[in-house]
Formats: structure tokens, sequence, C-alpha cells
């Protein structure tokens, strides 16, 4: 995981792509990834597919699939594209389900192609988790992880008025998943489909929140869901009811007084300040300061809380 950041904050570098639009979590991504909308409007189509032939740089390996198909969908060479996402799907698995949840791609999902693509792409997730005992659910959370991602702005290059009913529609079926099966273990669906209950349980209502956090402690005993799972389910909890936290990961951003606009990241207060990091590593997670430096907050042990200023 680590490395895939680096190789994406690598790209940033190396690539030089103007988007006509970066919409939520994909802003970032945004930077590597082709739009159609701007390959059209720009009138550059053929000229990226030959850049993109032509490159031998790590790009290449990394998106040089995904950005071609990009490039042959702005085509309408529906083909083309199934043949370099097919590509993508194996050689890059990291971005499958980007494909799943990029908007570029919607157009196709009427295509005689697409369910190809989609059941390559559960092959896929299916093999890296050879062991589990129940393949079928983990395929099902693992669409719902990529429906919850979606609605929060993976993948999405414009707006989506459809995504607005995700949640509730997620928590419902979670909800029944928990109450046949048990929490969503790691043997029982992999990590990364365990991962997509967890997400939707951490999006829902704080009482909700509260009802499955035992069992997600009792999972993570048992090296079955992760101590960074826990950690934010009991700092997401303590921030809603009490406006602190205690291993310090919900961070948020404040309006600008100047602009009226959201701007820079503060961090609610921390319970027990001084052993935070203790309590950080014991879940296995990187030291405080390492993480909020991620969003820009400059975070010193033992200095007195204060919220960002815009002077």
């Amino acid at each position: 995981m680590k490395k895939i950041v680096i190789i994406l904050l690598f790209l940033t570098l190396v690539i030089n792509i103007t988007n006509a639009q970066k919409y939520g979590m994909f802003k970032d991504l945004g930077k590597v990834i082709l739009f159609t909308d701007t390959l059209k409007a720009n009138n550059s189509i053929d000229w990226q597919i030959n850049q993109l032939k032509n490159d031998t740089s790590i790009s290449k390996k990394i998106l040089g699939n995904y950005n071609l198909a990009i490039c042959f969908l702005a085509k309408n060479d529906i083909d083309s594209t199934c043949y370099y996402l097919s590509r993508s799907i194996v050689q890059n698995p990291f971005f499958n389900r980007l494909i799943l949840s990029d908007t570029d791609f919607d157009s196709m999902h009427q295509s005689s192609c697409w369910k190809t693509i989609s059941d390559k792409i559960d092959s896929v997730h299916l093999a890296s988790t050879p062991n589990i005992s129940n393949p079928k659910l983990s395929l099902e959370l693992f669409h719902i992880l990529v429906l919850d991602q979606k609605a929060r702005g993976y993948g999405l290059k414009f707006p989506d008025k459809s995504l607005m009913n995700v949640d509730s529609l997620n928590i419902l079926r979670v909800e029944e998943i928990i109450k046949v099966h048990g929490w969503p273990t790691y043997s029982m669906v992999g990590k990364v489909a365990a991962d997509g209950a967890f997400m939707v349980i951490q999006h829902s209502r704080t009482s909700i929140q509260k009802k499955y956090l035992p069992q997600l402690l009792d999972a993570a005993k048992k090296k079955e869901a992760s101590g960074e799972s826990v950690a934010l389910l009991e700092d997401r909890i303590m921030a809603a009811e009490e406006h602190c936290q205690y291993y310090g990961t919900q961070v948020f951003q404040v309006k600008n007084p100047q602009t009226g606009k959201l701007s820079r990241y503060t961090y609610y207060p921390i319970k027990d300040e001084t052993n935070v990091d203790v309590r950080r590593k014991e879940m296995g997670l990187i030291p405080l300061k390492d993480y909020l430096k991620k969003f820009g907050i400059d975070y010193v042990l033992g200095a007195k809380f204060q919220p960002p200023t815009f002077e």
C-alpha cells in the first residue's frame, strides 16, 4: 500500500495532464488519470494515445493501460477500451475498484463487454483471498465498498445525484449480513471485503456505530479485524458525543472566515494526550505527528491545543 502511495505521488510530478473537473476524493487521482471530456475539448485524443503507447516510464507501467482505455472511450471505440481495461485489471489490480467507480465508464455499463470486465475484476478479487470461507459474501461486500467510496467521491469526475441514497441502502444490507453471518471477518471474506463492512458502519449514525463496536472489538482481538478500524470507530463515536477523541484519528476542515470556504484542517482534542502514541502503536497506527502532517498540521506533543488561524 505504501509503495502504491509513493508511486502515485511520483506520478503527479512526471505526468502533466490538465483535467476539466476534479471532484471529491478523485482530486488527487485526477492529477494522473485522464478525463474523456478534457481529451475531447482539447482535441488531444490521438496525440495522447501516441504519447502513452511510446511512453517507457514508470507511469506507463502503472497507469498506461487505464489511461489508454480512457482515450479509446473518448473515441467511442468500446472494443479497444475493453481491451485496455482487461490488461489493466490483471497488471494493476490496485486500480480495479477505480474502474468500477470511474464515472467516465458509466456509459459502458450497458455494453456487451462490461459484464466481462466486471466478472474479471471479481475473479481477481477472489484470487487475492484464496482461503476465505464465504466467497459469495466477499464479492457482495467488495461491491458495497465500491459504492460506499464512490458516494464519497472516489472515481467521480462529476457529481452523481444517484448516489444520494447509497449509505441508507448499504447499512440496511450490512446489518442484514451481520445478523445472519456475524461480523464479516478476514477469514470469512478477506480484508478488503471486511473493511467494506466496517466502512459502511463507520459512515452510519452514531447509534449504529455503538451497536457494532463490541463485535468489531471482538474480531480485532482475534486478529480478524484491524486495530486501526477499532481506533477510527471509537474516535468517531467520541467525537460525535464528547467532541474529543482517544487516538487522534479524527480531523476536519474549518472555514476560512475571510473566504467562507473550507480550508485548513484541525483535529478534535485528545484525551490523555501524553499516552496517545502508546495507544496508537497498540492499534498498529503511525505516530500522531506523522499522521497529522498528512493534513498539514504541525503537531507538537504537549503543546496546548490551538484551533487553526488564518492570518
